[in-house]
């Protein structure tokens, strides 16, 4: 199993750094390819997959947190890239309630006349209309090809907010969305290898933002994993650097972690990769 960070950014138009996103990949399809899910797909998301040398039309799972724009915005170009290339297998697309609102008003209304014309022209509609399942209760939400997903919420700013676990071939990995844990989320991650959670800034750089509660702190992140027993944390969502301009900045939020975890702590960049084994 591999996990690839292909967003590292949230909300600003930061070049550095893309929106959220990330991939897994493991085991084998029937052509012989690894199998790709896809967390999120936030600004640019589709252009970082493409750099991993992964089309979009070989991703068949996708697994949206919550529905905050930097997050979903390169859904659309995703979903149409990979009908337009003739995706093999059909997409299914997990996210809170309200997933499938945001799906049905996304795809075919606003581009009705492109999808008339590639219909008049010979295309086939398979791969155009994604399935969407919509995740209502923490738990179990799918097993297959030998991978289990499961979910909890977080709190984040009044807006449904999911954070996935995954296991298979002997790995655990948990990746959130953003926003603070929930009674229950310490033993939702604990043990995992790999923990990939949102980092937004420092705690004097939230409590200056409107929006600095919806955020954990670096401080209360290191305790979190210390309190989980992870094996190694990734932190993303970097609005610090987005807002401030300081490069260095992060690097100090993973120095600060590193003085509650003794755990691995990596500072996200786009493409950043941990081979899980």
């Amino acid at each position: 199993m591999k996990f690839t960070l292909l967003g590292s950014g949230a909300v600003r138009n930061n070049p550095r750094r893309a929106g959220p996103s990330q991939i897994l990949q493991f085991g084998c399809q029937d052509d012989g390819t690894d199998r790709v899910w896809m967390f999120d797909c936030g600004r640019a998301a589709c252009m970082r997959l493409a750099q991993q040398n992964v089309p979009a039309e070989r991703v068949n799972r996708l697994f949206l947190t919550h529905l905050h724009f930097d997050h979903v915005v390169d859904v659309p170009y995703f979903v149409y890239v990979g009908w337009n290339n003739s995706r093999c297998h059909p997409l299914r697309i997990y996210g809170p309630v309200g997933t499938r609102h945001f799906i049905e008003h996304l795809i075919r209304p606003p581009f009705r006349d492109d999808i008339t014309s590639r219909l008049g022209h010979g295309k086939s509609e398979f791969g155009l209309d994604p399935e969407v399942i919509e995740i209502q209760e923490a738990g179990h939400v799918l097993d297959e090809d030998g991978c289990s997903v499961s979910a909890v919420f977080t709190d984040h700013g009044g807006i449904t907010t999911l954070c996935y676990g995954v296991e298979g071939e002997g790995r655990r990995v948990i990746i959130s969305g953003d926003g603070l844990p929930q009674d229950g989320f310490t033993d939702f991650a604990r043990d995992a290898d790999l923990m990939v959670y949102e980092c937004s800034g420092t705690a004097e750089f939230l409590a200056r933002q409107p929006w600095g509660t919806w955020h954990i702190t670096p401080e209360a992140l290191g305790d979190l994993a210390t309190d989980c027993g992870v094996r190694r944390l990734m932190i993303k969502h970097l609005v610090i650097e987005d807002i401030t301009g300081d490069l260095m900045a992060v690097h100090d939020m993973g120095d600060r972690i590193r003085r509650h975890f003794e755990g691995e702590v990596m500072v996200g960049a786009d493409g950043l990769a941990v081979d899980l084994g």
